[in-house]
């Protein structure tokens, strides 16, 4: 008898649950949009979501889209690595182009340039033959401009000669 009634008793509030459900009697669990966390047109080859946490030594021979994790190292020569406004990279980063949306704590050096977002942050020194940094972008650190010409590239100084006076002294 006793498992005659919690039989009723789940069934009671099994069916009756769900038809409070579909009347709005109570509440309703919520449903979550999920919010592209980038632009939807993904120009990378590789790309690494909000989702992922990496950590180590990390050589692309393709465009790179980091909007997770990652510690450590990034070498893309001749490509481009973008940090995504969710990207949180704790890396020296050294590619063709860097494109900064998101936390980058680590030194960059670009063949090509440097653009620091918006809404981008970076915490380390840049070596870039360009460098934009767009209204509400946050850098600390130093920036040296096209470091190959800063070799080449010698100041030549002339010495001024002598005045000599017009006006004889009194």
């Amino acid at each position: 008898m006793k498992d005659f009634f919690k039989s009723l008793n789940n069934f009671i509030s099994s069916y009756f649950g769900s038809l409070m459900f579909r009347a709005r009697l109570l509440p309703q669990p919520q449903k979550t949009q999920i919010k592209p966390s980038m632009p939807v047109k993904i120009t990378a080859e590789s790309v690494l979501m909000s989702d992922v946490i990496i950590e180590g030594h990390l050589h692309c021979d393709e465009n790179l889209m980091i909007d997770g994790h990652f510690k450590g190292s990034i070498s893309a020569q001749n490509n481009i690595v973008e940090v995504g406004p969710n990207g949180r990279v704790f890396a020296n980063i050294s590619a063709n182009k860097v494109i900064i949306a998101g936390a980058v704590k680590g030194d960059i050096s670009a063949e090509n340039r440097v653009i620091l977002a918006e809404t981008g942050r970076l915490n380390g020194n840049i070596k870039a033959a360009g460098v934009d940094l767009e209204n509400g972008a946050k850098f600390k650190g130093i920036i040296e401009m096209d470091p190959q010409q800063a070799q080449v590239i010698e100041v030549q100084t002339q010495v001024r000669p002598e005045i000599e006076s017009l006006v004889e002294p009194t």
